[in-house]
């Protein structure tokens, strides 16, 4: 296992060793500004499946983290104007967003599913690092099925000591992961109240159902 610190991720010889371990399948472990996810190449059927046995699931589809908006426009489809207007401000930030998947993606990728998961943590290097490699990442809790989300990545190399790489960014705080909202319904919706669910209640008041 190859151990990063978070704030070196940039460094020439530390990016091009996640690079390869991304373009191989390899599954990285990483802060986020909620949880430390675990995560790969999302367009990789193989990795998805290897995180599924991994985890113990593999019934419902993970969501993936982008560094940009670019990005995130070229994974959905019909992104609905309110999204623009009202709620694109929240990002980057503690939200993931469920969309209509743009029609290009692999249907197994995401299991099947009518919507795709897609955030952009408020985390700067991350999103440095997100965008110099230009692939998606899937995004999901470090933790085995059912067990509590890992926020201290000495656990999490002791829980997953088949991780390929891992990056340290040291223990992060209590969390209750990102606040879930599904814009694919009219109006949207918020599915999860996690991190800074108020802030999105706050400012977008009238929005919701």
């Amino acid at each position: 296992m190859i151990i990063i610190p978070y704030s070196d991720i940039l460094a020439p010889g530390n990016f091009k060793s996640i690079d390869d371990c991304l373009r191989e399948d390899g599954v990285i472990a990483y802060p986020t500004d909620t949880l430390y996810g675990l995560g790969g190449n999302f367009y990789s059927l193989a990795l998805i499946q290897k995180i599924d046995r991994w985890k113990g699931r593999g019934d419902m589809p993970y969501s993936t983290a982008v560094g940009t908006l670019s990005k995130l426009e070229s994974l959905a489809a019909d992104i609905p104007e309110v999204f623009y207007i009202r709620l694109r401000q929240l990002l980057p930030g503690k939200f993931t967003f469920l969309f209509k998947p743009s029609p290009a993606l692999d249907p197994r990728l995401l299991k099947n599913s009518g919507k795709i998961g897609i955030r952009i943590p408020g985390l700067p290097l991350l999103l440095q690092m997100l965008d110099a490699i230009n692939l998606p990442l899937v995004s999901t809790s470090a933790n085995r099925s059912g067990r509590p989300p890992l926020n201290d990545p000495q656990q999490i190399a002791r829980e997953f000591p088949e991780l390929d790489l891992l990056i340290d960014g040291g223990v992060l705080p209590p969390s209750p992961g990102s606040t879930l909202v599904d814009v694919t319904v009219t109006p949207p919706e918020i599915i999860r109240r996690g991190a800074d669910w108020e802030k999105l209640s706050a400012m977008a008041a009238g929005v919701f159902k």
